[in-house]
């Protein structure tokens, strides 16, 4: 795994029809219509997000990089050559941007902290220098220990059972067990900086960031469906996107919902009518049962995905060609939907 291999995925998933920018997006977690609408055209959900610090400049890096050795080609939008295709291979990461969002570093920050809390409380040590500096870290720690009946000694054990449950049972590779250990602090026993590890596993950093970032998303969603891990469940408290629209497409569906029309709600939140659209667009991503049917008919879709099999492409422009009929509204819906239920 390295951050070569998932640019290359994002972009042979797009199919050469966006921008490097787009990608860029993806992986900052930008929260609008077009990058989310992308994350769900192109199946990359599991990356968004994936890297909220990711600066403009070394995602300029990389992508020249990929292109001066052959493995991209750009031509205004971004193409995987042949090389670039072999480089990507054939393995299955389990990442889980969508979900998690950046969140996953606030459970890696609360286990930390956690971990070393009880290390030292077990071995007679109060005063320590917190390995964590954020308050509202060391807040989320001090109420959960507040809370806990159980002797310091007894929690210790029963965090460090369901964490080596958490790794093993969810089948974490025996690198990232090992880098997720070595990130933890101790009593007299300091974790591990990314260079240290890097060097040892004779991996660039950010290889080793991504398979901790991987090996969080992996236990997050283990322990998310479990009962029997209540330490970190409640260490994993929040972690967990609990709404996946926008603010302003939040307050659009509610309108809808009240019975109002795309240009009703347009004209009553003084937005452009592309604007609320986007918003539609956002919710049939990710409402469970939006109303679809209202915009486009079962006929429109298949004849829709008809043209996308035929074209092998998405692109609107070329689908608005073969469909002239049909609004762009109506065709980025029929592409974000599916063929779910045609």
């Amino acid at each position: 795994m390295s951050f070569d291999s998932v640019l290359l995925t994002i972009f042979q998933r797009m199919h050469g029809e966006r921008s490097a920018q787009g990608v860029f997006h993806i992986l900052r977690g930008k929260r609008s219509g077009q990058t989310l609408q992308d994350v769900e055209y192109y199946q990359v959900k599991s990356y968004y997000g994936l890297l909220p610090g990711l600066s403009a400049s070394d995602f300029q890096l990389a992508v020249e990089r990929l292109v001066s050795e052959g493995y991209l080609y750009i031509d205004i939008l971004v193409y995987v050559t042949a090389k670039g295709q072999i480089a990507t291979g054939s393995e299955l990461w389990r990442f889980n941007g969508w979900d998690y969002r950046g969140r996953e570093r606030e459970f890696g920050r609360r286990l930390a902290l956690l971990v070393q809390t009880l290390s030292n409380l077990r071995n007679g040590e109060t005063m320590f220098m917190p390995i964590q500096k954020e308050l509202p870290v060391q807040q989320f720690i001090k109420g959960l220990l507040r809370n806990q009946p159980a002797p310091i000694n007894a929690l210790a054990e029963a965090l460090r059972t369901e964490l080596e449950r958490s790794m093993t049972d969810a089948k974490l590779s025996e690198l990232q067990c090992t880098i997720v250990s070595g990130r933890l602090t101790g009593h007299h026993v300091t974790a591990y900086t990314w260079e240290q590890m890097a060097e040892s596993f004779k991996l660039p950093v950010m290889t080793v960031q991504l398979y901790y970032l991987e090996a969080l998303h992996i236990v997050l969603d283990f322990i998310s469906v479990q009962e029997d891990f209540p330490l970190l469940t409640e260490l994993a408290a929040g972690c967990r996107v609990d709404t996946y629209l926008t603010q302003s497409a939040e307050r659009t569906r509610k309108l809808f919902e009240h019975g109002y029309s795309v240009e009703q709600i347009a004209s009553l939140r003084h937005l452009k009518l592309s604007t609320i659209e986007d918003h539609f667009i956002e919710m049939a991503a990710n409402v469970y049962d939006f109303p679809y049917l209202e915009f486009v008919t079962d006929e429109q879709i298949e004849a829709v995905w008809q043209q996308i099999d035929q074209l092998q492409t998405k692109r609107l422009r070329l689908l608005k060609e073969r469909c002239p009929e049909l609004s762009y509204f109506q065709l980025r819906l029929i592409v974000i939907i599916g063929r779910r239920d045609s």
